[in-house]
């Protein structure tokens, strides 16, 4: 995949999260039920960037329009601040840094984590995020899922 860097944003609101998973002191408490599975791991991070490319080209359109005189988007009302929190998370790496992190931790700690995960991303299929969909009609898998 591409952009694939664990150096935290410096001001980035999980850089401490990211920073701990990087030297092995984020810790997280499962019960015997609970396994921690490559795929799951290679999903996200395959969204994570589809979600980021997406936004990407959604915002290559978002230039187009504001370089119109009038959008006629309400833009002088207040907007939705936790969407614009969203996306500046996505667009900073910090949500798909921190998965990339804790799942590279569990790679140099587990050698059946890490023939799942390294085989999982040699062959890890496009993600469905930005296909167009026809309203009513659902693709499996879900988005994250494997087949």
């Amino acid at each position: 995949m591409s952009g694939e860097s664990t150096t935290p944003s410096s001001a980035g609101p999980l850089a401490s999260a990211i920073k701990d998973a990087q030297d092995g002191k984020l810790t997280v408490s499962f019960s015997n039920e609970v396994r921690v599975n490559a795929d799951e791991f290679v999903y996200i991070e395959r969204d994570c960037q589809a979600f980021k490319d997406e936004i990407q080209a959604l915002q290559t359109i978002a230039h187009r329009i504001s370089d119109r005189k009038n959008r006629g988007l309400s833009e002088t009302t207040d907007g939705m601040t936790s969407a614009s929190t969203l996306v500046a998370r996505f667009r900073g790496d910090d949500i798909q840094n921190l998965h990339r992190t804790i799942a590279q931790k569990y790679v140099e700690q587990d050698q059946e984590f890490a023939a799942r995960y390294n085989e999982l991303k040699a062959n890890v299929e496009n993600s469905q995020i930005g296909t167009p969909t026809q309203l009513g009609v659902t693709t499996p898998p879900a988005i994250g899922a494997s087949k």
